[in-house]
């Protein structure tokens, strides 16, 4: 009966562990950090589109705290760069954001005239679907499935857009992100450590307690 106990612990501790080395961390705008694009670059929208988010992942925003900040709003603010309603502030200089489900995420400058100049971005979680904003990227539909030899009409219809994501807290609340991690990202991505750590040790004490 212990063996088969530490068995199935041993195989959950696997699966916790696989799932916080799989998690991936994103610099938002890259070397440039969260601020206004240059002419010549990308937009925040063009990189978050070619980019392949899941959940767990993280978004770490740099950027000056005296003079920007980061609001993650509702589609219809995102639209008229409306920074006076929001679901979650960060001015910290350095925020992590971990994208926590599927679907849409919508972030602004918390500076107006920022946002006007297209420091915002929208992050498509995978797994979930949200209408898109005007003039931003909307996802690829997925092709429906291909119907079986000798069966009637068509395939199944893609599960319709949910009209706005769900706001991870109230309205008009404050949120200091949390500082990043050490190690090295290449423009935006790198693989997170501190929840992976944090997972073995745990799972090594109660292995421990276990026997």
């Amino acid at each position: 009966m212990a063996r088969r106990s530490c068995a199935a612990l041993g195989l959950a501790c696997f699966a916790l562990l696989a799932a916080a080395a799989g998690a991936t961390q994103y610099k938002v705008g890259g070397d440039n950090g969260w601020a206004v694009p240059d002419a010549a670059a990308e937009s925040f929208n063009t990189w978050a589109e070619k980019t392949s988010f899941q959940i767990g992942d993280d978004l770490l925003f740099v950027y000056p705290k005296d003079k920007d900040s980061v609001l993650l709003v509702e589609p219809a603010d995102y639209n008229t760069c409306n920074t006076s309603s929001y679901d979650k502030q960060f001015d910290d200089g350095s925020t992590t954001f971990t994208l926590d489900r599927a679907g849409a995420f919508f972030f602004i400058s918390g500076v107006e005239a920022n946002c006007r100049a297209n420091e915002k971005l929208i992050v498509m979680v995978a797994g979930g679907s949200a209408a898109a904003p005007q003039g931003s990227p909307s996802p690829t539909p997925a092709a429906p499935a291909p119907s079986s030899s000798g069966s009637g009409s068509g395939g199944g219809k893609a599960p319709p857009s949910s009209s706005s994501p769900n706001a991870p807290a109230a309205k008009n609340s404050t949120a200091k992100g949390s500082p990043h991690a050490g190690g090295g990202h290449k423009n935006g991505a790198g693989v997170t450590v501190a929840g992976f750590l944090a997972s073995f040790v745990g799972c090594v004490a109660y292995a421990t307690l276990a026997f």
